[in-house]
């Protein structure tokens, strides 16, 4: 059995990933399906939007790849899904995932499962790699393991100060087939530790849990889309060229729709989309939360070449940050 690739987006949410696994999702032979760790667990139970507009029930891509990887998304199948990533990839199996114990039964049933879906993703797709924006480090570090799966990771990064800010706003969340919903909002302090706990989580995954991996920092990539991600993939050994991405023009690109699940309100844009560096923290964001996300993040932010204070300049990211090392 030939072994495909999967380019896992890891890194806390509000960071820019739909917009990065978008055009990673446009290149011949790849496909991006969105966060797929939803699809079980609140997707396909609330029958939410695809990317694409449709319900997932009546989605006819993802209805195909239900039938075969499953013979359909059975709630005995939804179920089984939602118990083993509870079981085998939460953030407290890190430290078992990254030390490579033998797996547990629910991990080796995680992997199968996940396996299964990604090969009907590319099977369904004609795709030779499928892009998955789920994030979790642990999840996807799980998922490393699964028969016949390549998986390559890719830290999407932002300022966690616009991170704590983006997470504080009333951002409406139109997946829901009825009614109205709201993305999740969460304090400053809590942003900023839960992005220094993922951030450094991913260092310990690329430095000791065997995965290829590469970081992606927003600001650089909202600056220059085509030559970050070209030279991100070619970091990650599956390289992409100018030619494979959107024509970016003043800032500006033309998108197709997509069946990504889950995410960013953004993953309903299609068409012409414009690409613009959302700093408005810097002036709207409360001057104590700013504080305090600098104070908890201030190492990360060094390392990063964050400014420590608003209004200074970034400091560059040299491409010897990405992270390099793996088993293969």
């Amino acid at each position: 059995m030939s072994r495909l690739t999967v380019v896992f987006l890891g890194g806390f949410g509000r960071s820019g990933s739909t917009l990065v696994e978008r055009m990673l999702g446009t290149a011949a032979g790849w496909v991006n399906v969105g966060e797929l760790v939803d699809l079980a667990r609140s997707v396909a139970p609330s029958d939410e939007l695809c990317g694409c507009g449709l319900p997932f029930s009546t989605c006819p891509l993802w209805t195909e790849v239900g039938e075969v990887a499953f013979g359909g998304w059975r709630q005995d199948v939804l179920d089984r899904l939602t118990s083993l990533q509870r079981a085998a990839s939460r953030q407290r199996h890190l430290p078992g995932l990254v030390a490579r114990r033998a797996p547990s039964e629910a991990l080796t049933e995680l992997r199968a499962e996940y396996a299964r879906i990604y090969r009907a993703v590319a099977e369904v797709t004609s795709s030779s790699v499928v892009v998955d924006a789920s994030k979790g480090p642990a999840l996807g570090l799980a998922l490393a393991g699964a028969p016949g799966i390549d998986l390559r990771m890719l830290n999407v990064v932002r300022d966690p100060r616009a991170v704590a800010w983006s997470w504080q706003r009333h951002v409406e969340r139109p997946h829901a087939t009825s009614g109205a919903d709201q993305m999740w909002r969460i304090p400053a302090h809590r942003s900023a530790a839960q992005w220094s706990a993922l951030q450094l989580e991913i260092k310990v995954i690329a430095a000791w849990g065997g995965i290829r991996s590469a970081r992606l920092r927003y600001e650089d990539f909202v600056a220059d889309p085509v030559g970050t991600l070209v030279t991100a993939t070619g970091t990650l050994g599956v390289p992409l060229s100018p030619a494979d991405l959107p024509v970016v023009d003043a800032g500006r690109l033309a998108i197709g729709p997509s069946h990504g699940l889950s995410g960013n309100p953004g993953r309903f844009r299609s068409g012409t989309v414009e690409l613009r560096r959302d700093d408005r923290w810097t002036t709207q964001m409360r001057s104590t939360d700013r504080a305090v996300v600098t104070a908890l993040t201030l190492p990360l932010l060094k390392a990063y070449g964050y400014p420590a204070t608003v209004g200074s300049v970034a400091a560059p990211f040299p491409t010897d940050r990405y992270e390099t090392r793996s088993n293969s």
